[in-house]
This record gives C-alpha cells, structure tokens and sequence, in this order.
C-alpha cells in the first residue's frame, strides 16, 4: 500500500463525494430537527447521485462504521447498499483487509488531507486492485466526522501494465542476449548498442553510447554510409540491408553485414539495425572457393565418392589421367573398390575401416587399356553420427617417377659413360658368389684391368676422346670377355672382370692373353691411329682373399707389378707384393705430413765451367729424410707425389726454399751465380706458375737472373702451343729456361727452336761410357753441334770422370755437372765443397796458363 498522485478521473469522483458527503453530514448534523421523511429524501438524493457512479464510494463515521456505499461498492462486497449501513470493515473484509482500511483512515484522519492508496483484495474469490483516494469528512462547525473514499477498480490496467512490463522484459532480454548485434542510429551517433555488438567491435555496451559512427568504420566507409543515409531520410527508405567493414577497438577490421530500418525515436528520426559479424563467413566461402580451385587445377586426380563407392564428383586431373569424361564416371561404383583380391585391395579396406585412411601404389587401367602405375591416397568420411557418408581419393600417374627410379636404379649399379655394373654393383656381385662358394665348390678370380698411356691420350686429345676411348675400350673387353665373367668398370681407365666356373690357371691366362689382345688393336681418335695397351693384374679365391675387397686390392697390387715389368701383360698375385704395398701406403701417408713436420730438405750439387773449372752455378735437388726409412731419393717418392697430385704444394716448397737459401748464401758472402730449379709437370700445367715464381724471388730479393727452371723435354711437349705461351711468361720474368734429360723425349728440331730456351742438359745416361762408347759419343757430339747452331748453352751431367770431362770440353760443352765435382749435398755443407772446386779449379788455370797437359786417369 501507498500514497500516489491523484489522476484526473479520480478528482472528478472526489469533487462528487466531497459534495455528497458535505451535505450528508450536514443533515446527519442536525438529525434531531429533522424528520424521517426529510432523511429519506437526502438518500434518495444521494443515491441518485452515486449509485450510477462505476467507481466504489462509501461514508464512513469515526467509529469506522458504514453510513454509506455505492451500488458499486455494495455490489463488490456480496451486499446491499442499505445492508452496508452501520456495518464495520472488520465484518465486511477479512481481518488483514480491514487492519489495512482502518490504517488508511487513521492517516486521512491524522493529516485531515485527501490520500490516495493501492490496495489489492480478494472479492468473491477474484483478486482485485484498486486505486482508492480517501478524504476525512467535516460538520458543520469544521470538526472532522469520518473518512469518504472512492474506489476504482484497476485491475485491468494493472493487468495490462504487467503484460507491458512482461513483453518489455521479455524483448529487453532478447536484445541483450541476442547472438547478432543491435543498435539505434540517430543523429550519426549510436543511442543503444547491445552486448554482442560491442562484443563485435571490441568495446564495453557504455562506451559504445554516443560514438560516432566514423569511428566505428573503415576510412572511406563513413562517407558512403553517410551519404546511404542522408538518401533513406530522403526517399524514406524503410529497409535497407548492406555490407560493410568495421574497425575493432584494437585495430582489427571485421566485416559485418547489417539489416536495417526507419522508425521515430522520441520524436526524430532514427535508423535501428542488425549487425552480424561476417568475417568467418567469408573466411570460410574464400576457403571454399580456394577449395574449387584446389580441387579443378589439382595435378592430381580427385574424385569423391558416396558410401557405396559410386563416383559422385571427378576433377580434369582425373579425365587427364584416365581418359574417361566427367559424365563416364559419375555414378560408376570406382575401379578404387573393384577385386578385392588383386593388388592387396583387402589391406586397402582393412586399413580404411580401422584407421579411415589408406595410402600405397595401385596398377590401373586408361580408358585406351594402357596400365599405368599410381600412387593413391584414399580416406573414408564420417558424418557426425559416425556413419559413412563419402569416400575421397587423390591418385597420380607414377610412370615417369617408376622411370627415373628405375633409371636411377640403373645408375646407382652401373657406369653411365660404358653402362657397365660399377663399383659398387660388382662388390655387391662379388660378395654373391663368394657365398655360393662357400656353400658349394667351384672357382673364382678377379682380374684388375688398368689401361695404360690413357692419361697421355686423355690430355693430348682431350676429355671426350677419351670418354669415346673408354666406350670403346668396354665394347671390346665385353667381345673379349663372352659368357666368361662379369665385366664391370671401377672408374677412370680401371675395369675389372669376375670370372667363375674355369677349370684352372690356363683358362685364366687365356682370358687374359685374349683381353690385352682385344685391348691392343688400333682405333681412330678424331682422324689419329692409336694404339692403347693393358695391364691386368689377377687374384685367385680364395688363396688371395676370402672377401670381396681382398680379392680387388690383391688384383689391383698385382696390377701394379704388370705395369712395373713393362706394361701389356698380367701378373698373378704372389704375397710379396703386399709389402710392396705396404712401403708405397707408408710413404704416402708419410709424404702428406712431410711438408707440416719440416722432413724435406734441399742438397745441392755444384755446376762448373767445363774449361776453367770455376763454379757457374749449383743445382736444387730435394730429399726426404725419412723418421723410419732414413733419407729416401726423390726417385722413390716423386713419382708418388705425381699420382697424389702433392707434387704442387712440395714444388712450391722447393721454388721458395731454393730462392731463400741463394739470398741466405749471398748473405754470408759465398758465391753461387745460379740456382737451377726443377718444375714437375703438375707445377708447369698451372697457369699461377709465373706468379709464384715473381713472389718467391721477391720474397727473397733476387734478381730473375739468378734462377734458372729445368723442364723435362716430356712435358713441353705434351702440348707444344701452351707450352710456348708458359715459358714466354716465364722468360719474361728474366729467369733463366732449361731443357732437363735432353734426349730421352721424342721433341723435334721444328718445334725445339720454337721454345724461349737458354739451356739444354745432355742426360747422364749418354754421358756414361765416354768416350769409349761410340754410340753415346756420337749422340753428344750430335746434341753439341745442334745446341751450337740453336745457339743453346750445355750442361752435361751425371760427369764421373776426368776422361768424359775432357771429352764433353773438347766437343764444346759449356758446363759440367756430376760426382767428378761433388755429390749434392746440404746447404750447410756446400761452402766447403765450393772451397775445394776452387781450389783445384785455381791449380788447372796455373797448369793452362804454364801449358802442362792435363790427363784424366
């Protein structure tokens, strides 16, 4: 219950109470000078008055009893009018309905002012609310004299303002809770945004009150909003429905759709609308279209099927590969399914049940009955429930794959240059038939087959001569061979040839001797006869070896001695060899760490002037004192350090070393004029030669002069046209140029006077014998009398004797060189051996100059 403001109907109701009342009491006032007749006539009065009245109207003394109700009033109650008078609430309501009238006439009587007051009660059962205005009743002198109240019955509006409230809550709730966006527009601001539009934008719903919309869009976007809206006004456009970005609070831009419409707020003209976040929609058609094109440009092919394996979908890639058409396949139960038998189809449904994928190789079929290999990858499809619904296959056509494995097969077994099995496909063989060997008898050898000169060939013609010369050389080896054995290049000019099943030696040496004769026979090389030889080196089973590998090195060390006794011919393995072997192993991985542990050193041998015996110059000879085998001569490890190719960095060691000590000599005032300098033939092919011959001489601060570089008549004339250009570089340098071992090459007089050439050394093997031995007199003397008109100086060496110095002088030689004057020795000791040439050199001039003869022994 409370006090309310009174409406208007209810002040009308009042004003006709307030008159009825006042003249009521005024007769009840002055009762006792009135007759009955009189009364009955006031009723009859008041009753005409009130009792039309829809409202409840009721007088009430100040005892609380009734001295007057309405028909309305009576008609609530269950009584009559007249039945009401004198009656007290406490017998009409019950007693917490009559506690609650009693309280609100005490207070109309307490302020002596009009009330208004809710009440609700039970009438007959039926729940009725009422807006009762109470007023307090006066006599005639102004005393108070009861309460006056009018009722009006409420009930419906209430009722009706409940259901409002109810429907407004209800809306208010859907708004608040809805999962798409709501907002009101008005004046290019935002009156009402809903929870999941702020959630949308990334703000709270009371930040969102009052922003402009320019801050809720993308820059542009608030233009031609602006101008969408400016239209609806104008053309009163009442829906409306349209895309556009959004910016989140924190930076993020999300595309929204919003639906929406024209209607008045308060007055003016607003826009409400619904926004949905869009942006994983979007997302998802971009992937979906990605999809298609995924799915229509795959290179592989794709077809779907439904859960009884029938065709519903089929990709290019899949008529590509297939030949069959689009409108071929859909609705065909796929070939995917077809005999479970074949090609482990089980396996294929198995895995499909148990794991949903498969994935393995598949023969199929073109439309043209062609087979083709293909790699497939199919997986089953679920719906939610977990039933089949689809399968999905992604197939490829592996042919070119399964060719290039196979090639690569090929290749990994075989020579690609002579498509013979290669090294690793023969060890593999090798190891085979060892095994059957041991589990039945029989025989094995293996013979190494080493061609030789092909190096020569190979640089003098070139890399693809020499492939051809390899190709060939396999053709012959494969007519030579037959069904024999099993023929296989290892690399480079190294075949080899397992031969199983002979009976005993002879049948080895024939296959030999038949192979060096098919190796042996002329062949063309771009318009040039060549002949090309083989060395071939056997190991038996199991004497030589039980092993694959052992079987190969013992072949290959006997190999070796077939080239040591002359080339062209075989050698069986004997156990010596492996010591051999061994030495040549020790030295080289002696002679990679020489360099780094200071083992090479450099001896010296004098070169005097053939008539005064004065010293002109000294000769650079290397060493390799040995840890274990003492000093080894060059001859033992050079042509090592050739085949290993460290000849390069030991050469360069020389050429420094060499030009270190001459300035170290000039130092100490010894005289040496010249150094001579060999060059191997891997230091003369590099084209840095010039250069690191200018650095060592300015390393060590010599005049070119002073050095002079010995080449053997081999390697000039290997390739004569480059071998001009490097020695005129080097002549440029001002060194001094030297033909070493002259005479032992096959160098001709056209392209001798073409050489920058200022010496040539008559080799020692023509020198021994002189001059009782007329052969090699006549050779000298020949090489003289050519070097004379070639304008060429001559150094003789390998000179033993006082006799063949007195020849080589007599026939013109220059300068002598050999033991007659001094073995070489180290740089510490060649002082004392120059000292001692002096000397005797100084007792020949006296004996020149008093004209004694001087006579070798």
């Amino acid at each position: 219950m409370h006090a309310s403001v009174l409406n208007g109907a209810s002040e009308v109701a009042l004003t006709l109470a307030l008159s009825c009342a006042t003249l009521l009491v005024s007769v009840l006032a002055d009762g006792h000078r009135q007759n009955e007749s009189a009364l009955r006539e006031f009723r009859a009065r008041v009753e005409s008055l009130v009792n039309n009245s829809p409202n409840m109207m009721s007088l009430k003394g100040l005892d609380g009893r009734f001295l007057l109700a309405n028909a309305a009033y009576a008609r609530r109650v269950g009584r009559s009018p007249q039945g009401m008078q004198g009656l007290t609430v406490e017998e009409l309501f019950d007693a917490a309905d009559a506690a609650q009238i009693r309280a609100q006439d005490a207070v109309v009587l307490s302020c002596l002012e009009p009330r208004q007051f809710e009440e609700s009660f039970l009438f007959n059962g039926v729940l009725s609310h009422l807006l009762v205005t109470k007023f307090p009743l006066f006599d005639a002198h102004g005393r108070p004299a009861g309460v006056g109240s009018v009722d009006t019955d409420i009930t419906q509006t209430r009722q009706e303002q409940k259901a409002k409230r109810e429907a407004e809550e209800r809306y208010r709730a859907l708004v608040e809770q809805s999962l798409v966006g709501i907002y009101i527009l008005q004046d290019e601001k935002l009156i009402y945004a809903n929870p999941k539009l702020a959630a949308i934008v990334g703000y709270q719903p009371k930040e969102l009150e009052g922003m402009p919309m320019d801050l809720l869009l993308v820059p542009g976007e608030a233009v031609r909003i602006r101008q969408q809206i400016v239209k609806r006004y104008r053309e009163n456009i009442a829906v409306l429905q349209y895309g556009t970005r959004a910016v989140r609070k924190d930076g993020v831009v999300v595309d929204v759709e919003i639906h929406s419409r024209l209607f008045d707020y308060e007055g003016k003209k607003a826009i409400i609308g619904v926004v949905m976040d869009i942006s994983e929609r979007l997302a998802a058609d971009a992937n979906l279209r990605l999809a298609a094109k995924v799915f229509e440009n795959s290179a592989e092919g794709i077809l779907l099927m439904d859960a009884e394996a029938r065709i519903i979908a089929v990709n290019h890639a899949f008529s590509r590969i297939t030949g069959y058409a689009e409108d071929e396949a859909l609705g065909k139960v796929s070939r995917i399914f077809g005999d479970q038998k074949q090609l482990g189809r089980q396996a294929m449904l198995e895995a499909l049940a148990d794991r949903g994928h498969w994935q393995g190789e598949m023969q199929d079929r073109r439309k043209s009955g062609e087979w083709y290999p293909a790699e497939l990858a199919i997986s089953a499809v679920r719906d939610a429930g977990g039933a089949l619904s689809n399968y999905v296959a992604v197939f490829s056509d592996i042919t070119l794959r399964k060719q290039s494995e196979e090639r690569l097969q090929f290749l990994a077994n075989h020579d690609p240059l002579t498509q013979l099995p290669n090294r690793s496909s023969l060890t593999a063989r090798l190891d085979e038939a060892i095994i059957s060997l041991d589990c039945a008898s029989g025989s094995l050898a293996v013979m190494f087959i080493d061609l030789d000169r092909f190096k020569l060939i190979n640089d003098s013609f070139g890399h693809q001569a020499g492939d051809e010369l390899l190709r060939e050389t396999a053709l012959r080896l494969q007519r030579a061979v037959g069904a024999r054995g099993l023929l296989a290049r290892l690399g480079g000019d190294e075949f080899t040839l397992v031969m199983t099943g002979f009976k005993d030696a002879a049948a080895l040496v024939a296959a030999a001797e038949d192979t060096l004769a098919a190796l042996g026979q002329p062949l063309r090389l771009e318009n040039h006869e060549v002949y090309v030889t083989g060395s071939i080196g056997i190991s038996v089973y199991p004497n030589d070896g039980t092993d694959a590998q052992t079987l190969l090195k013992n072949a290959d060390v006997a190999m070796y001695r077939a080239k040591e006794a002359g080339k062209n011919t075989y050698q069986f393995f004997a156990a010596e060899m492996n010591t051999q072997t061994f030495e040549r192993l020790l030295l080289e991985n002696g002679l990679r760490l020489a360099l780094e542990r200071g083992e090479l050193e450099l001896h010296y041998q004098p070169q005097v002037d053939a008539v005064s015996r004065r010293v002109l110059g000294a000769e650079a000879l290397i060493r390799w004192r040995h840890p274990q085998l003492g000093l080894v001569p060059p001859g033992r490890f050079i042509p090592l350090a050739e085949e290993t190719g460290l000849i390069k960095p030991i050469g360069d060691w020389v050429l420094q070393e060499a030009c270190r000590q001459l300035a170290a000599w000039d130092r100490q005032g010894l005289t040496v004029p010249r150094l001579a300098v060999n060059l191997s033939a891997r230091q003369f092919e590099q084209q840095m030669l010039p250069f690191k011959v200018a650095d060592a001489l300015r390393a060590a601060g010599l005049s070119a002069a002073r050095l002079e570089l010995e080449i053997t008549e081999s390697m000039i004339m290997l390739n004569p046209v480059e071998a001009v250009r490097q020695l005129g570089e080097l002549k440029a340098l001002g060194v001094g140029l030297s033909i070493d071992d002259f005479g032992t090459g096959y160098s001709s007089l056209s392209n001798l006077k073409r050489f920058p050439l200022d010496t040539l050394k008559i080799d020692q093997s023509f020198v021994e014998g002189l001059p009782d031995d007329g052969d090699n007199a006549a050779i000298a003397e020949a090489i003289l009398a050519m070097a004379r008109k070639l304008q060429f100086q001559v150094v003789a060496e390998g000179v033993e004797s006082e006799r063949q110095a007195q020849f080589l002088t007599s026939k013109g030689c220059a300068l002598l060189q050999g033991y007659h004057f001094g073995r070489p020795v180290p740089a510490a000791e060649l002082p004392a051996l120059l000292a001692g040439i002096v000397a005797v050199g100084e007792q020949r001039q006296l004996e020149l100059m008093s004209g004694v003869e001087v006579l070798g022994s």
